[in-house]
């Protein structure tokens, strides 16, 4: 679990000196969350709310930043595809904005970043788990297993909002919920669970689909900000008008795939390598303690 506090303030240190890719960082501060709030009192304690509280900060401060250097590359794909003279000069615009916004959002969250609480979270971090490592009231494989149940058993109810109406809000919060269980049982591998690899499998596969519809939902909601520009729009009233229509039809195709994605997965979860899994480890385990608070993103 020390490993996990040591990578993410690596990365930090990284992301404050360099352009570096702020995505390990995100993830490494979720992994770091997960296990602060398994392993904390119920309710959270206020050392352990202080640290969720840092890692969450951190997290959002560095979202604009991620969201911008995947949308910079969508576009350098789609650039290179795109034939049509005026159409590919678009896309350089909308890249350009996506640049610039990139620029602002290093800015912010370098700021946000070098802050005197996030400096003190390896110290506090570290401190909760000498104390965690010292208790003897509790065994961390069986707090362990509530809180994956506990994971499992909200994922399987926000799949279900998702599939309910497809509401996008719904299926981002399924999302949130995929990254959250997935990473609690990637703390169930790492203290000797080694037969999660499926389970895992399924939910980074899962992960990245849902990743995919987010990056062009913010894909199309940059594309609508550039091309609202006034001037463009007086030169090339025609050529928005054209790529206002393809990027709707983009955006139905991305629609049907995410319902699709989420139908598939309703339906198939009761023979699934996640659901056979927990069926076996929940099974393996008896958990002591009543199921923690939610942690949110």
């Amino acid at each position: 679990m020390r490993e996990r506090l040591r990578k993410f303030m690596s990365l930090l240190l990284k992301v404050l000196a360099e352009d570096a890719d702020v995505h390990d960082l995100r993830v490494w501060s979720r992994r770091l969350q997960q296990v602060v709030a398994t392993f904390s009192s119920n309710p959270l304690s206020p050392q352990a709310r202080t640290i969720v509280r840092a890692l969450r900060r951190a997290r959002r401060s560095l979202g604009g930043w991620r969201d911008c250097d995947v949308l910079i590359d969508l576009l350098e794909r789609k650039g290179r595809r795109v034939r049509n003279p005026e159409e590919k000069r678009a896309c350089e615009m909308i890249r350009g904005l996506a640049l610039n916004r990139r620029e602002r959002q290093i800015r912010r969250a370098r700021r946000k970043l070098a802050n005197r609480k996030l400096f003190t979270l390896a110290h506090r971090t570290q401190r909760f788990l000498d104390e965690l490592q010292q208790s003897e009231h509790q065994d961390a494989g069986e707090v362990l297993a509530s809180s994956v149940a506990d994971g499992h058993a909200r994922w399987r109810q926000a799949l279900s909002r998702a599939c309910n109406g497809w509401d996008p809000a719904n299926i981002h919060a399924f999302r949130i919920r995929t990254k959250q269980l997935r990473y609690r049982i990637e703390l169930a591998r790492d203290l000797g669970e080694s037969d999660a690899h499926a389970a895992l499998g399924f939910l980074k596969s899962l992960q990245d689909g849902l990743g995919c519809w987010h990056d062009h939902v913010e894909l199309f909601r940059l594309t609508a900000e550039a091309l609202a520009d006034p001037e463009f729009l007086l030169k090339h009233p025609r050529l928005v008008a054209a790529l206002l229509r393809k990027s709707d039809r983009e955006q139905a195709v991305q629609g049907e795939r995410i319902r699709r994605l989420l139908t598939s997965t309703y339906e198939s979860i009761g023979g699934s390598a996640l659901d056979d899994w927990m069926a076996r480890y929940c099974r393996e385990m008896s958990p002591q303690r009543p199921v923690e608070s939610t942690v949110a993103d």
